[in-house]
């Protein structure tokens, strides 16, 4: 169903730096200030070419001076291109509660297709963010960060070429903020043809980076179809390493009759269990801990104790593996909330009152500072869910993931001249 081709990828040539100092985030997690530190440890820092997100209108020479960089860069030997087609193999090693977790990628080139068919969305998008990548695409004619997209390896035909590839000497292998970067190139045909083979039979789930998929899709249409693939990084549903965790809502600047008919809808709806002295953490893992088969969120607000909610009655839709994929994605914690509680107080414009953050310290900090007035935790969605849903081509509400941990900017370029 997917053609995910191998390419010839750019890279940091080793005269450039130590890769711990060249790679950065996604350009949606980097502020001005991120920007001008991650500059600081080398001025070739994949961020001179990501970009940050833009917090306003683009500076006028935004994104020319990109593309300025990107040729000076090219010319001047920081940056090469790989002389064989290749996929190329990314392990993150990372800490979970003190526990080490891998997670593997491959990264290719996916050919671009209308959403909906063989490549499918799970949450909508929304203009600004698309406007800032297609200016940058058009300017560069690449793409410096991969999109995240799941896959599932029915017969294992992919697991066993990277198996084999990690037993051998990768290209790098250094650490991050604490992080554990990895990367393989796998150029042996009989190693590409298997993992192309074994993926056009495949569906692939966008998991993180709508916005650039849908802008690169533009992006092909405007140059009449000279630009056909996308850089995308494919994790496999079974890799252990996937995790999927939730982004908490905090509700801000009602006035005193809409929070009242908030707090009167959680109590009609559901049953409360004080958490008494629980650490933000404390009601997450408590939140977390909760048997998968109910719906429960763990709320914050201001000098009241910490509260553990679970339904009152069957108002609230029960999650079971048995229903159908609409009514599966009705019993996501974010649904939940969303029809159960924001719209119905809120009206559609409830997003303009609710803030999306994924670190529960900051979430309940909004509340004892003032920010915001209600934080709820809430569960991730399991990835069983995740592939039925939105396999059926149901997008589930904004912020409902955060797949974790990003992928980085700058291990390979996929150029699109």
């Amino acid at each position: 169903m997917v053609d995910f081709r191998p390419f010839r990828g750019v890279r940091y040539d080793r005269s450039a730096g130590s890769l711990a100092d060249l790679i950065c985030p996604p350009y949606d997690v980097i502020s001005l200030d991120d920007e001008q530190q991650l500059l600081a440890r080398n001025p070739h820092n994949m961020v001179r070419l990501e970009l940050s997100e833009l917090s306003g209108p683009p500076p006028a020479d935004r994104y020319e001076r990109a593309a300025s960089e990107f040729a000076r860069m090219k010319q001047e030997k920081a940056l090469k291109q790989d002389n064989l087609d290749s996929y190329y193999l990314l392990r993150q090693r990372f800490a979970v509660a003190g526990v080490q977790q891998d997670r593997l990628g491959l990264l290719g080139a996916l050919k671009l297709e209308e959403l909906g068919g063989a490549v499918l969305p799970h949450e909508d998008t929304a203009a600004g963010p698309k406007e800032d990548r297609l200016a940058l695409m058009k300017a560069t004619s690449a793409n410096f960060s991969p999109i995240m997209m799941l896959f599932r390896d029915a017969d294992a035909r992919i697991a066993e070429v990277t198996k084999r590839v990690i037993s051998t000497n990768p290209e790098a292998d250094f650490m991050v903020d604490g992080q554990g970067y990895t990367l393989w190139v796998i150029s042996e045909v009989v190693d590409v043809e298997t993992v192309r083979d074994a993926l056009k039979s495949q569906p692939t789930y966008i998991a993180d980076g709508h916005h650039r998929y849908e802008t690169a899709v533009g992006y092909g249409k405007e140059t009449g179809g000279g630009a056909e693939t996308v850089l995308t990084c494919l994790i496999s549903f079974d890799d252990p390493g996937l995790l999927i965790l939730p982004y908490y809502r905090v509700v801000h600047g009602l006035d005193d009759e809409k929070l009242a008919q908030i707090q009167n809808r959680l109590a009609t709806l559901f049953t409360s269990i004080p958490a008494l002295d629980s650490t933000p953490a404390e009601l997450d893992a408590a939140v977390a801990n909760l048997a998968q088969d109910q719906v429960a969120f763990g709320v914050i607000e201001y000098g009241k104790v910490p509260l553990l909610l679970t339904p009152a009655d069957d108002t609230v839709p029960a999650p079971d593996p048995m229903l159908t994929p609409l009514e599966q994605a009705k019993a996501v914690e974010a649904n939940v909330l969303q029809e159960l509680l924001f719209r119905p107080v809120m009206g559609d414009m409830f997003p303009e009152n609710v803030a999306y953050v994924h670190d529960p310290v900051e979430a309940a900090r909004m509340v004892e500072s003032g920010e915001g007035q209600i934080a709820f935790f809430i569960k991730g969605v399991p990835a069983d869910v995740f592939e039925v849903v939105v396999g059926a081509g149901i997008r589930l509400p904004r912020k409902s993931t955060y797949f974790h941990p990003k992928l980085p900017s700058g291990l390979v370029i996929n150029p699109l001249d």
